[in-house]
């Protein structure tokens, strides 16, 4: 007799029947959203809010394009000779480079600072894929690189055009829109690839930021003074070949292969890094 069900009538030859059920916990709503992985926009949406998660961060974003703007006036317009496409154009480089610092210490913050603190370690209880985990970050920093592409596009022919016609030259950037906003993307994307570059290789917010506030605005210092030698691993040569003002193919391959390997690098060691 099962205990709580009816007396059972068993017939000589006939075996006896067990009621077993399988245990409740199986079919419970909980148990299906955990055996389902967290949906990719979700992930997302969560390092969007690690990007903005402190007072701190809010107020340096706030502030960024102030200072970028306070940068693209000293740059553009003490201008006095914007005769030629390229020479109205140089400036953007540099401004992109050392506007976008503010902005890109946040992104420093979100990459290094979740190892150094190990707030990693939730993100990674409930997706244990990395790479998934990277791809969530990197959709992040997709939408911060078209955003200050998009605002550094509309704000630097203003003042770049102010600057001409205060010097009677003619505004030359305006006949070649589609030039102008290639340059300002890849060199917004080369200086944020630096940032996570560095972020990755250096798990630690103080020291991804002393690289990148030091040792970065000083290649671009050592490059402005021999551009045939420190063009080789200037991270922006690139930006600067597609704007007319790179030191040949040379430089330009060689720096693209360095950057290209130190991505690589980091991601591998972002596969084996320990989260504990």
């Amino acid at each position: 007799m099962t205990p709580g069900y009816p007396p059972q009538t068993v017939h000589p030859g006939q075996p006896v029947q067990h009621h077993n059920h399988p245990p409740a916990v199986v079919n419970a709503p909980w148990a299906a959203r955990a055996a389902q992985g967290s949906p990719f926009w979700r992930l997302v949406a969560v390092e969007l809010r690690k990007l903005v998660g402190t007072r701190s961060d809010k107020l340096v974003l706030a502030f960024s394009p102030i200072f970028l703007i306070g940068l693209m006036m000293l740059f553009t317009l003490p201008q006095t000779n914007l005769s030629s496409a390229g020479k109205q154009i140089s400036p953007l480089l540099i401004v992109v480079q050392l506007g976008l610092l503010l902005v890109f210490s946040t992104v420093i913050k979100l990459v290094a600072g979740e190892w150094q603190y190990k707030s990693v370690q939730p993100t990674l209880l409930v997706q244990p894929s990395r790479m998934r985990y990277f791809l969530a970050q990197g959709t992040v920093l997709a939408g911060v690189w078209l955003v200050c592409s998009l605002f550094t596009f509309i704000a630097f022919p203003i003042l770049i055009k102010t600057a001409a016609n205060g010097n009677n030259q003619n505004y030359l950037l305006g006949m070649r829109p589609g030039w102008v906003l290639g340059v300002t993307m890849l060199a917004t994307a080369l200086v944020l690839l630096t940032a996570l570059i560095v972020s990755l290789l250096v798990p630690n917010t103080g020291g991804s930021l002393t690289v990148f506030f030091i040792v970065v605005p000083m290649l671009a210092v050592a490059r402005l003074s021999l551009p045939e030698v420190f063009g080789l691993i200037y991270p922006l040569e690139p930006a600067w070949h597609l704007a007319g003002q790179g030191t040949g193919w040379v430089q330009t391959i060689s720096a693209s292969l360095l950057w290209l390997t130190l991505l690589g690098i980091a991601l591998l060691r972002l596969q084996r890094r320990d989260a504990g």
